[in-house]
């Protein structure tokens, strides 16, 4: 009998829910439950792993992101695992979840309701320091071999405009290196962070793609008033300079 691929999707989110750590509904509202993943210096767990429970995530947005809810009073539990576009299917068609730091794009905008921006990124290419290609445009870039993690921003920019992407589940600048692909679409700073926690060295900008802001993303059953309040905070902890303090903190 053929495989019904929508029913195993369902079912491995299923699965996924089973094993998150869920805490009571608020009088005010559902408890949000907020995913992330390793995607450093924005969050990552502590011990490197790709599962990790609140007190063991750190970050620039895990730090923004847990002072927000605290300071608006929004009760949350925050858990990190992957795969990465698993965690936003379980956000988008799961009420009381969210998932961060997405990209706000427009195949995802009417997906989530919305708060941010937490942080922006660079979407780029990457290559290796003895590298000697030279690319000016992404016209140019299209003869070369490109790697990126599956549902990652960096991979749905290229498959977007037709650029063909050898997709895996976690992003490993050690294939770079190794000479698996000859080009690495990420994002910076995350991307250069990651080479140089993984040993494997500064890495050179091939190309510069686009500059993106990274949000919170909730599931479309949040309450307004809810997602109001919180923009509202991160607003404030914004103008108080909060938001710049935690990024210098992981990137200086």
């Amino acid at each position: 009998m053929p495989t019904n691929k929508k029913y195993l999707r369902y079912a491995f989110l299923g699965a996924l829910i089973s094993l998150l750590p869920f805490t009571s509904v608020s009088a005010d509202g559902e408890t949000i439950n907020l995913l992330t993943q390793n995607f450093p210096p924005f969050s990552m767990a502590d011990d490197g792993k790709n599962f990790a429970k609140e007190g063991a995530i750190s970050g620039i947005d895990a730090e923004v992101v847990a002072a927000l809810f605290k300071r608006a009073g929004v009760p949350y539990a925050m858990t990190l695992r992957f795969p990465w576009s698993r965690l936003q299917q379980l956000a988008e068609k799961t009420p009381g979840f969210a998932v961060f730091s997405l990209s706000r794009t427009p195949e995802r905008e009417p997906k989530y309701k919305w708060v941010g921006p937490l942080s922006e990124i660079q979407i780029v290419l990457l290559k290796t320091p003895e590298s000697q290609i030279q690319v000016s445009s992404l016209d140019a870039a299209k003869q070369y071999r490109i790697g990126s993690k599956d549902g990652s921003v960096g991979s749905q920019y290229l498959i977007n405009r037709g650029i063909e992407v050898q997709s895996s589940l976690i992003d490993s600048p050690a294939k770079l290196k190794a000479g698996q692909f000859d080009l690495w679409a990420t994002t910076n700073p995350s991307g250069e962070y990651e080479a140089k926690q993984a040993g494997v060295g500064p890495l050179a900008v091939a190309l510069t793609l686009s500059r993106v802001d990274l949000y919170l993303a909730l599931n479309k059953e949040t309450p307004d008033a809810v997602v109001e309040k919180l923009q509202r905070t991160l607003d404030q902890m914004k103008q108080e300079g909060l938001l710049q303090q935690a990024a210098q903190r992981y990137v200086n």
